[in-house]
C-alpha cells in the first residue's frame, strides 16, 4: 500500500471528477431520449414527483408509473428531475447524472489506486479507464452506471478503507452495498462479492460485535427487498421477470461455456474488444492474488457472477454498444491491474499503453454516435435480428461506426449507398429477395448537442446547453492536462508497502 498525505490525494481525485465531468460534457448529447429505459424512469419519477406533490395539497393522488428495475433507482433521479424543473429541463438535468457517475466512479478509482500505486500510475490507469473503455460511451447512453459506481464504492469501503470502526461508517457501508445490488432487478447475482466484504469486515471479531453484523445484514436485506416489492408491480402484467427472462435462456452447457469464453473474446462483443487495456488483468490477476489478495478476490467475484449470470443466455448482449452488462466488471479489473502493477516501467508497461490508446479510439466511436443509429440501420434493411447484430460481422458496431464517421469527417450532402451483403454458400436460393441498401449519410450525424448545432441558430434554453458544452470542451482538457502535469511533476514522495490486505490486529483495532 502507498502511505501519502489524505489531503493532496483527494484534491486530485475531486480535480479528477470535475476535469473528467467538463470532458464528458463536451460531447453530451444533451438528452435521455432513446437510450434505454432511461425515459422510462425520467417518466416515472416525474411521475412520484406529481403525485407526491397531489398528496402534500390533498388532492386525488393519481397512479404511479412502476418501472422495471423498481423505486430505489427512482429514488437516485428524484434530486436531478427536480433541479430540471427549474434549471433548462428535467430530460437534460437527467442525462447529466450518467456522466456525473462515470467520473465520480473514475474518481474512486484513482483513490483507491493511491493506495496500491504511485501517483503516475493511478493517473495513467484512471485515465485509460475513462476514456479507453466502453465507460466513456456508456456516460451518454446512461445504462448500468448506477450499479458500477455503488459496486466499486462497497469494495472501497469495505476494503480500501480498513476496519469500519463507527456506527456512522458501518451505516454508510450497509446502505452502498444494498444500493449496489438494488438499483437494478438483477443486481442480486451481485450478492456474493457483497457478501465477501461483509465477511472481511466481520472475519475475526464477528461474535464480539454481533449487533453491528446483524444490523449490516438488516439494512441490506431490507433495502433489496423494497427494490424487490417495486419491480415485481411492473412485471406483474408481463407474467414476471423470470418468465420474460426464460425466453433468453439457453438449455445447451455447450453454449454455457461458449458464452464465457465469448463474453471477453468475441470480435462483435468482447469485452477484450471494447476495453482492451483489461487484457492486461491475464498477466495481472496471478500477482494481484499474491499481493493484494482480497482487492483480487474481490474483482474476480463481481466478474465471475455477471459472467455467470451471462453465460445461461442466448445472446450474453444486446443491441447496445457492446458488452453492456459488463460495465460493472471494468473499474475492479482495473484496480486489479493497478495492484499488480504499482510503478510504471516503460519496458514493461508500452504494451497496457498501446491497448488504452486503441481503446481511445474504439470508445471515442461509441462516444461520438448514438447506439441506435447500427439498429436503424438494420431495421431497415430488415436485417435487425439480435442473433446478427450480436454476431454478424457485417453489422459490427465499430466498423459500422467507423464508415459514419468517415462520411461526416468528409464532408457533403450527397447519398452514401451502403449494402450490407453477406455470403451464401455456395450459391443464393432462387427466390431469396437481394440485400436492401440504405444511405449511410442519414445515419452520419454525431449525437454531440455541440456538434449537432454547431452551424444551426439557437436560442432559449438550446443556446444555453450549447454554451455549457462549449465551455466544457474548452475547460475539461485544459484541467485534465494541468491534473497530469501537476501529477508527474510535483507528486508527492511515496512509500510503498508490499500490501493492502488488513492484518488481523487492524481488523481487531
Amino acid at each position: 500500500m502507498l502511505t501519502t498525505t489524505a489531503t493532496p490525494v483527494r484534491k486530485t481525485a475531486w480535480l479528477i471528477f470535475i476535469s473528467l465531468s467538463l470532458c464528458y460534457l463536451a460531447l453530451a448529447p444533451g438528452s435521455t431520449n432513446g437510450r434505454g429505459y432511461v425515459p422510462e424512469d425520467l417518466q416515472s419519477g416525474l411521475g412520484m414527483l406529481t403525485s407526491f406533490n397531489a398528496w402534500v395539497k390533498g388532492r386525488p393522488v393519481p397512479p404511479i408509473m412502476w418501472t422495471r428495475h423498481g423505486p430505489v433507482p427512482i429514488l437516485l433521479d428524484l434530486p436531478f428531475i427536480k433541479l430540471g424543473k427549474f434549471f433548462i429541463s428535467p430530460d437534460f438535468v437527467l442525462s447529466l447524472q450518467p456522466l456525473l457517475l462515470t467520473a465520480a466512479l473514475m474518481a474512486l478509482v484513482y483513490l483507491w489506486l493511491r493506495k496500491l500505486c504511485t501517483p503516475a500510475m493511478s493517473l495513467l490507469l484512471t485515465v485509460i479507464g475513462a476514456f479507453g473503455t466502453m465507460l466513456w460511451p456508456y456516460a451518454y447512453i446512461g445504462l448500468e452506471t448506477k450499479q458500477s459506481f455503488f459496486v466499486l464504492l462497497a469494495g472501497y469501503l469495505g476494503l480500501a478503507r480498513g476496519k469500519l470502526r463507527t456506527w456512522p461508517q458501518l451505516l454508510l457501508f450497509s446502505t452502498i452495498c444494498a444500493l449496489a445490488i438494488s438499483v437494478k432487478s438483477t443486481g442480486i447475482v451481485l450478492f456474493p462479492p457483497i457478501a465477501y466484504l461483509v465477511y472481511i469486515q466481520f472475519r475475526y471479531d464477528g461474535r464480539s460485535h454481533w449487533k453491528r453484523a446483524l444490523t449490516v445484514i438488516l439494512i441490506i436485506t431490507g433495502l433489496w427487498a423494497l427494490g424487490a416489492v417495486g419491480w415485481s408491480y411492473f412485471w406483474r402484467p408481463l407474467g414476471g421477470g423470470p418468465n420474460a427472462l426464460q425466453a433468453w435462456t439457453t438449455n445447451s452447457l455447450f453454449q454455457f461455456f461458449a458464452n464465457a469464453i465469448g463474453i471477453f473474446g468475441s470480435p462483435m462483443k468482447g469485452l477484450f474488444i471494447f476495453a482492451p487495456v483489461l487484457l492486461f488483468g491475464i498477466y495481472a490477476v496471478p500477482r494481484a492474488l499474491r499481493t493484494h489478495r482480497e482487492t483480487a478476490i474481490f474483482g474476480l467475484l463481481v466478474t465471475a457472477c455477471i459472467v455467470a449470470f451471462l453465460s445461461i443466455l442466448i445472446v450474453t448482449a444486446d443491441e447496445v454498444w457492446g458488452p453492456r452488462f459488463m460495465h460493472v466488471a471494468i473499474a475492479p479489473l482495473l484496480i486489479i491491474i493497478g495492484s499488480a502493477n504499482p510503478r510504471f516501467d516503460w519496458r514493461k508497461h508500452v504494451p497496457m499503453a498501446v491497448l488504452g490508446a486503441l481503446g481511445v479510439a474504439i470508445s471515442f466511436l461509441g462516444a461520438f454516435y448514438y447506439y441506435g443509429v447500427r439498429g436503424g440501420a438494420a431495421d431497415n434493411t430488415r436485417q435487425n435480428t439480435m442473433e446478427w447484430l450480436d454476431g454478424d460481422s457485417v453489422w459490427n458496431e465499430i466498423r459500422f461506426d467507423a464508415r459514419l464517421f468517415s462520411i461526416w469527417l468528409k464532408g457533403g450532402s450527397e447519398p452514401v449507398p451502403w449494402t450490407p451483403e453477406h455470403i451464401w454458400v455456395w450459391t443464393a436460393p432462387p427466390d431469396v429477395p437481394p440485400w436492401k441498401t440504405v444511405n449511410l449519410r442519414d445515419y452520419a450525424a454525431p449525437q454531440s448537442f455541440l456538434l449537432y448545432f454547431w452551424k444551426t441558430p439557437l436560442e432559449g434554453s438550446n443556446l444555453l446547453i450549447f454554451r455549457i458544452c462549449w465551455v466544457s470542451l474548452v475547460l475539461g482538457p485544459l484541467l485534465l492536462a494541468w491534473v497530469t502535469w501537476r501529477t508527474i511533476k510535483g507528486a508527492p514522495a511515496a512509500t510503498l508497502t508490499p500490501s493492502l490486505t488488513l492484518t488481523k490486529e487492524e481488523i481487531r483495532g
